[in-house]
C-alpha cells in the first residue's frame, strides 16, 4: 500500500494570505498597503498564482517523482522502469450447460445472460466456441463476460436466458460460479508489485517471494506457497484472484504458463532445480465481522466505513495467511484507524473474540459485515 504523502517543511506557510502578507510587509513604508489600495490589488493576483504553484503543482510534481506517492499514468511510468505494467480490468469466465434437442448447433458468440432483478442488472456472457448438443441432450461450452469487472462474477445457476432464444433449446444454466472478473489494478496493488520488484532485485532463486511476485505479475491477487508439496523439487501455488476469490481455470493456466513457459524455455522463470510446479485454486474460509455501537463524525458513513475496513482487512489477510492465523488483536485495532470513527462498543470475528486458525491451503475471505450505528458526533 502506498504511504501517505507528508508535505515538506519548506512548503509550509505558503497559502495565499501568507504569501500576500509577506509581500505587503516588503513594501516601502510610504506605500499604502491597505485592502483596496493600488499596491494591495495589484499584488494579490500574484500571491494567488504563487500559492497555487507551491501548494498544488509543486506538491503534485514531487508526488509524481516517487512510486510511493505517484498515481495513474505517473505510477505506470514508474512501473516501466522495472518492466512492470498495470493489470487491465479482466473478464469473468466459466462454463454453461445447454439442454435441448440433440444435433442443435450453437454458434460462437451466442449471447447468454442472467435475468435482471430489482437489485441487480442483467449480465451477459458470450460463448467462446461453436458447439453442438450431444445425443444425451446436453452440451457444455465455455463463456466469457461481455464486460470486464467484478460484477460479472455471478453465482451458479443464474445464467439462464438467451439473448436470441433458439426453439430447440429448452434450458441454459451455469453449474459453477463465474470467476475472474476484476477491476483494473489499483494504484496501491500496482505499487506493492513495484516495491516488491525493487526489494527483490530479480533474484530468480525461486524463493517464496519470487513465486509470489511471479504469480502476481501473471494476474493473481495473491498465493500461498506449499514447498515440496509432492516431494523435493516440487512447488505448489495456491491461488486467489484480484477479488480474493479462488482462482478460475483461466487464471491458474495463466500463472502456470507465465512461470513455466512451456512453449518458450528462454522465458522460463521456474528454476531448473524445480522439477514440477503445481497451480491450484485456494480453499476460501469465510470470515464474518460484526461491530456494534459505531460513533462517527460527518466525514463518513456506514458504507464508507465498510469499504475502508474491507481494504484494511484484506491487507492484513496477506500477512495472516503467512502465519496461518488471523489474530483478533490485530483485526480489532483496524476499526480505530478508520478515518471518521470516534468510538464503537463491541467487535466480533465469526461471533467471537478468538483467533481464526487457517489450514495450509486455506485463504481467508470476507463474509458479512454487520456494522451498526450507536450515535454520531
Amino acid at each position: 500500500m502506498q504511504p501517505e504523502f507528508i508535505k515538506p517543511d519548506f512548503l509550509e506557510d505558503c497559502s495565499i494570505d501568507d504569501i500576500h502578507r509577506r509581500m505587503m510587509n516588503n513594501l516601502p513604508a510610504d506605500i499604502d498597503d491597505m485592502p483596496g489600495g493600488f499596491a494591495y490589488d495589484f499584488t494579490r493576483p500574484t500571491a494567488i498564482e504563487k500559492a497555487e504553484m507551491l501548494e498544488f503543482y509543486m506538491v503534485r510534481a514531487m508526488m509524481a517523482m516517487f512510486p510511493q506517492y505517484a498515481w495513474d499514468e505517473h505510477l505506470d511510468l514508474h512501473g516501466q522502469q522495472v518492466h512492470l505494467t498495470r493489470h487491465p480490468a479482466s473478464y469473468a469466465a466459466g462454463y454453461v450447460e445447454i439442454t435441448g434437442e440433440p444435433g442443435t448447433e450453437i454458434e460462437a458468440g451466442t449471447i447468454l445472460a442472467t435475468p435482471a432483478t430489482d437489485r441487480t442488472d442483467s449480465y451477459e456472457f458470450v460463448t467462446n466456441e461453436r458447439c453442438m448438443i450431444g445425443e444425451n441432450g446436453k452440451v457444455t461450452v465455455s463463456v466469457t463476460a461481455s464486460e470486464s469487472g467484478p460484477e460479472s462474477n455471478v453465482p451458479s445457476n443464474v445464467v439462464t436466458i438467451m439473448d436470441d432464444p433458439i426453439p430447440e433449446i429448452s434450458a441454459v444454466t451455469n453449474p459453477e460460479p463465474m470467476r475472474g472478473g476484476a477491476d483494473e489494478e489499483s494504484d496501491d496493488d500496482f505499487y506493492d508489485r513495484i516495491a516488491m520488484e525493487y526489494a527483490n532485485s530479480n533474484t530468480f532463486l525461486g524463493n517464496d517471494n519470487d513465486f509470489i511476485r511471479w504469480a502476481k505479475e501473471a494476474g493473481a491477487g495473491d498465493c500461498i506457497i506449499d514447498d515440496a508439496a509432492e516431494g523435493p523439487g516440487t512447488v505448489k501455488l495456491v491461488l486467489v484472484d484480484a477479488n480474493g476469490q479462488p482462482a478460475g481455470e483461466e487464471l491458474i493456466k495463466q500463472v502456470y504458463d507465465y512461470i513455466v513457459s512451456p512453449v518458450d524455455r528462454s522465458r522460463r522463470l521456474l528454476p531448473t532445480a524445480c522439477a514440477k510446479l503445481i497451480c491450484v485454486q485456494a480453499v476460501t474460509v469465510e470470515i464474518n465481522f460484526k461491530c456494534t455501537g459505531l460513533q462517527y463524525d460527518n466525514t463518513t458513513n456506514i458504507e464508507q466505513i465498510k469499504n475502508d475496513f474491507t481494504k484494511a482487512v484484506r491487507r492484513l489477510f496477506e500477512d495472516s495467511k503467512k502465519e496461518g492465523v488471523i489474530r483478533y488483536n490485530n483485526v480489532r485495532p483496524l476499526m480505530s484507524g478508520i478515518t471518521g470513527i470516534k468510538d464503537f462498543s463491541e467487535f466480533y470475528i465469526n461471533d467471537g473474540i478468538s483467533n481464526i486458525v487457517l489450514a495450509k491451503e486455506e485463504y481467508p475471505k470476507i463474509g458479512s459485515l454487520l456494522f451498526s450505528q450507536g450515535g454520531t458526533g
